[in-house]
């Protein structure tokens, strides 16, 4: 099994967790990361970059190591350092609500070092994409 962190279209209540993750049962927890959540242009999905010590809602989830794969193909992650990468998939700390770290797993993280990867990037929405992304539609 391994334990991946969610911010955007995969969190609870997002089309892609009911596509993907609803009837997996996978949902373990919540938790924040620190860095930066932006819009793309055209996008209904959004970008978290490692800039700044925003503290971005998520959640913890876990799955079995094929279904990794899975998502792999969904984020556009062909392996580590990989120029084409949409999103490198990085550990990073994860925190509960006191901003204490509660473990460290993967997390995928956009790219934003691919010139048309970066020029997508628009705007920062806050630190919760569910409620951004409800609120826009």
């Amino acid at each position: 099994m391994a334990r991946i962190f969610v911010y955007g279209t995969l969190r609870k209540g997002m089309h892609n967790y009911d596509r993907y993750l609803k009837d997996k049962q996978s949902f373990r927890e919540y938790g924040y990361i620190k860095g930066k959540l932006m819009s793309l242009k055209g996008q209904k999905y959004p970008a978290f970059l490692l800039e700044g010590n925003g503290m971005i809602l998520g959640e913890i989830h876990e799955v079995d190591d094929e279904f990794i794969k899975v998502l792999d193909v969904l984020e556009s992650y062909f392996g580590e350092n990989n120029p084409n990468n949409e999103y490198n998939k990085i550990v990073c700390d994860i925190y509960d609500d006191n901003e204490t770290i509660i473990e460290q797993i993967p997390v995928y993280v956009y790219n934003d070092k691919n010139e048309s990867n970066a020029r997508l990037l628009d705007k920062e929405i806050g630190n919760d994409f569910v409620k951004y992304f409800l609120n826009k539609s």
